[in-house]
């Protein structure tokens, strides 16, 4: 019998109707399926992570949520699948789906099943996410824990400015802009904004050049701040950065001019500075690897970001 393969480009198939076998795998030890249909629906469960639907009487959600906390842990990654229900068919009809990282949320629909006629319509609800690097996945889920999933964005596009003063030559060469960056990065996928780019603010403004362009927001873009190689100022204009633009500043002094609107990552050691901060790494560390290895302060920084944007 056939199988239906369903991914963020084909979200929809059509099975035969029958007995359904729902299951899900991965990281699931803290999660359980939530089936919900219409009054009378049968629903039989045969453990938090499978149930059978006999048949539909009506449309049926597929949500998965956590069994014994409020919101999933990091790194957990949850595959669906559903399958004909018939024991003595050695190749019942199979439709899988990609692996969904819900890690940060409470509660998340991964498909919709409704009856047409002799068929049985599925459709996704949930599609895996963009890959993105370790930092920019953990900014990603730290923010979706404040806004949740598939946050709907009025702005189609995301600036990261980054100061090029010559004071902030030593954030660039630990990797704290390049951090910086990243952080930027998943708070933007987190709120659906789908283009991000990266700018030097000194006494001109020059966009980072990033060398290959992936299938979602800013993807290379921490690299390529990385690698830049500023053309140092002796100060940054922010008056020539666009207003109208969603812009995350990154800046060593936070009181530089910089305009009211745009979001704030202070890079500084001085834990007397408001806002979002990003301290320095320890000595031969990389400021990625501390940030991940300091969840509370990588949660502070895009807890500010999500406030800043939204």
């Amino acid at each position: 019998m056939p199988i239906y393969a369903l991914t963020a480009r084909n979200q929809r198939a059509h099975i035969p109707v029958g007995p359904l076998s729902i299951s899900i795998t991965g990281a699931v030890h803290d999660a359980a399926l939530d089936v919900q249909g219409a009054p009378g629906q049968s629903v039989v469960r045969s453990s938090p992570q499978h149930v059978v639907l006999p048949s539909l009487t009506g449309p049926v959600t597929i949500a998965v949520r956590p069994a014994f906390t409020t919101q999933f842990g990091a790194g957990t990654v949850v595959h669906l699948a559903i399958a004909h229900d018939v024991p003595d068919e050695a190749d019942p009809v199979q439709v899988l789906f990609d692996p969904v990282d819900v890690s940060g949320d409470a509660a998340v629909v991964f498909a919709a099943l409704r009856p047409a006629g002799h068929h049985i319509e599925v459709n996704v609800t949930a599609v895996a996410d963009t890959a993105l690097s370790p930092l920019a996945a953990a900014a990603r889920t730290s923010a979706r824990r404040l806004i949740g999933r598939d946050r709907k964005q009025a702005r189609a596009e995301l600036v990261v400015a980054l100061n090029s003063s010559a004071s902030m030559r030593p954030w660039f060469a630990d990797g704290s802009a390049a951090a910086a960056t990243d952080v930027a990065v998943g708070v933007a996928d987190a709120l659906g904004i789908r283009d991000v780019a990266a700018v030097l603010v000194g006494a001109d403004v020059t966009k980072v050049s990033v060398d290959s362009h992936g299938p979602g927001p800013g993807i290379g873009l921490a690299e390529a701040v990385r690698k830049v190689q500023p053309r140092w100022s002796a100060g940054a204009r922010w008056s020539r950065l666009r207003t109208d633009i969603a812009t995350v500043a990154c800046s060593d002094f936070p009181a530089s001019g910089v305009h009211r609107g745009f979001a704030l990552i202070t890079l500084s050691d001085d834990r007397r500075v408001a806002g979002p901060r990003l301290p320095a790494p320890r000595s031969g560390q990389d400021a990625a690897a501390e940030l991940l290895a300091h969840p509370q302060v990588l949660d502070e920084i895009t807890a500010g970001l999500v406030r800043a944007l939204t």
